[in-house]
């Protein structure tokens, strides 16, 4: 729900993880976050023209990586991501970060754009922009494109 100003009002996060990717930062929801950590991940699926996606193992549990970044194709990898407290359909994701960089506060969060509107402009508590990665509508918007 919009307030008139492009602004999100409802219940949002006021806690996010700002994570390195990149040559920028993004953010997210510091409550979906379940873990942080390495894990390997298969050849890419054809899940997303917008994201990479990958099978990928946690702690001997598959889990379906999201990469927000363009990898080269090969046959396996090491990724460092957040496992998700999200639920999927039957299995849990994880998306890839290059590092977390710290907790911070979230002052708004406005609408994203058509084409990818799970990733929103957020302005922190310190006055700084970043890209808020509203992780529960992303998975949803991939668990329909699949």
């Amino acid at each position: 729900m919009s307030d008139g100003k492009g602004r999100v009002s409802g219940a949002l996060p006021t806690r996010g993880l700002e994570c390195k990717l990149g040559h920028g930062r993004i953010v997210l929801a510091a409550e979906e976050i379940d873990l942080l950590g390495e894990y390997p991940v298969g050849a890419l699926l054809p899940v997303s023209e917008r994201v990479e996606c990958a099978i990928g193992v946690w702690g001997g549990a598959p889990v379906l990586s999201i990469s927000l970044s363009q990898h080269a194709p090969t046959p396996s990898r090491l990724a460092s991501g957040a496992l998700l407290v999200v639920a999927g359909n039957g299995i849990r994701w994880a998306l890839e970060i290059d590092h977390a960089v710290g907790l911070v506060e979230i002052a708004s969060i406005a609408a994203g754009p058509p084409s990818m509107p799970w990733r929103r402009p957020a302005t922190l508590t310190d006055q700084r922009t970043a890209q808020f990665i509203d992780l529960r509508m992303m998975v949803r918007a991939l668990e329909g494109s699949a």
